[in-house]
């Protein structure tokens, strides 16, 4: 090879790096001003981000065995129990919530589930069945029922009364018109008066929306008096 050919060879060898240094401070130079620039957050990870914050809850008081407050404590305890998915994940541990809730003689009633390790302690439902057997109300449908035809509303406002109807008529297994009947005889005689200016309701709740409405209108026209009297 001679110095013409080497010569050549050598000027396409440094241009060749002089165009690879050129690219290479151009790159640099790019990452210098990506660097510079002000980063968008990362994303939350989709899983992460569907995760909401459990809600605060009071605990109930702890269940003596009482019958009328069994009702109340068995919600609290499922309210808890679903909003607080992730603290009872498991049967044994929602059984075992309970357990921590009881006191007197339901502690008795407990103490031998836990102590002979029953199959209750891993099916909560069933726990919950045998529990309410032992202290609930064994015939809750006519208890229930009883109740209902001896509720009045009384000096009460129709929105309390209508509360307490709804309660206990979610026990029993009426039809809707024997429901409103039932419900409108329970009504103070000056509403059941304006009622019969009303069309008949065509569901439960609308004689309950009707009835409110015609308390709270009576309700109005007595203070209303009590301010034209008093004047």
């Amino acid at each position: 090879m001679d110095n013409s050919e080497s010569n050549i060879d050598l000027n396409q060898i440094l241009a060749a790096l002089q165009h690879f240094q050129q690219e290479n401070a151009t790159f640099r130079d790019s990452v210098n001003r990506m660097q510079d620039q002000p980063q968008p957050p990362a994303p939350i990870p989709v899983a992460l981000a569907m995760v909401a914050p459990e809600p605060k809850i009071s605990l109930p008081k702890k269940f003596d065995g009482t019958r009328p407050k069994f009702r109340g404590f068995v919600s609290h305890v499922r309210l808890i129990i679903q909003l607080h998915p992730r603290h009872y994940l498991d049967e044994t541990t929602r059984v075992g919530f309970v357990g921590t809730l009881l006191t007197g003689t339901t502690t008795a009633w407990f103490a031998p589930i836990l102590e002979t390790s029953s199959p209750l302690l891993q099916n909560f439902n069933a726990f919950m069945a045998e529990f309410e057997a032992v202290f609930g109300d064994s015939d809750k449908a006519r208890t229930s029922a009883n109740k209902l035809r001896r509720l009045q509303q009384g000096t009460r406002s129709a929105t309390v009364y209508a509360s307490k109807f709804r309660q206990l008529a979610c026990d029993v297994n009426w039809g809707e018109a024997a429901l409103i009947d039932q419900f409108r005889c329970g009504l103070r005689d000056d509403v059941q008066d304006l009622l019969l200016t009303f069309a008949n309701p065509s569901s439960f709740s609308e004689a309950i929306t009707q009835a409110i409405w015609c308390d709270n209108r009576l309700f109005e026209h007595r203070q209303e008096k009590k301010v034209t009297s008093n004047a």
